[in-house]
């Protein structure tokens, strides 16, 4: 579902989904210099300043563009990299998915083991992947506006961003014209400036703006058909 006046047409996401997939798959599978080939960073600098605190970095993306590939190129900066995800049906498909994570030296995290993995990766001075565009179910989530309606979304990332003092990184990639990829990693947020009551909400709502952002950038490449909008307070306006 999509909010009323986003123009999209869907099958112009599936396209950039199928071929972030297949590139993804392709490049799994190609040397580091490949890598970098079809692969460009900008704002390494960020993270870096991140990291030098020591304290890891809670990095915060979207279902945006090729985002498989961004632990990966991150991890080629010369950092620890953790993703957290949750598993899938299981079987062949769930062992292949997490073997192409790990492969690259990506610390794999499954998102119903409990936080304790994640934050012992966050005092070892990694650089932990988590998205937040989704209504994900059992997580500690909040209504936030997005797009002009009422989100569920997941606040547990940074209440943990606080608790740990550990900078929220905001970075996503995006497929450009010459069919290649971006990753661009901004500047670090201090969770120190969302303390006290509310502070992991307020928190949220500026990283959920920096997700809307890059969605307006280019709608296309957002993987939006996993019904963002499916849980909604009462009274909230309609979907088509």
């Amino acid at each position: 579902m999509l909010p009323c006046g986003f123009d999209v047409e869907p099958h112009e996401v599936y396209r950039f989904v199928a071929g972030n997939i297949l590139d993804f798959l392709h490049l799994a599978r190609r040397d580091d210099e490949e890598f970098h080939r079809a692969v460009r960073v900008h704002g390494a600098v960020n993270m870096a300043s991140a990291l030098s605190e020591g304290r890891g970095a809670v990095a915060v993306t979207a279902h945006y563009g090729a985002w498989e590939l961004i632990p990966r190129a991150v991890r080629l900066l010369g950092h620890r990299v953790g993703v957290v995800g949750r598993k899938l049906s299981g079987g062949a498909a769930d062992a292949m998915l997490c073997r192409l994570r790990a492969a690259p030296g990506v610390l794999v995290l499954d998102r119903g083991a409990g936080p304790r993995a994640l934050v012992r990766a966050l005092r070892g001075n990694t650089a932990v992947g988590i998205l937040i565009d989704q209504d994900t179910t059992a997580v500690d989530s909040e209504f936030v506006e997005f797009f002009g309606l009422p989100a569920r979304t997941p606040v547990g990332p940074a209440r943990l961003a606080i608790a740990l003092s550990a900078p929220v990184v905001p970075l996503h990639a995006w497929r450009n014209e010459r069919g290649g990829h971006e990753v661009q990693i901004e500047q670090p947020v201090d969770p120190g400036a969302f303390g006290g009551q509310g502070g992991a909400l307020e928190l949220t709502k500026l990283l959920t703006a920096r997700i809307e952002a890059w969605i307006r950038s280019d709608p296309r490449q957002w993987v939006w058909f996993h019904e963002r909008w499916c849980r909604r307070p009462p009274g909230s306006p309609g979907l088509r």
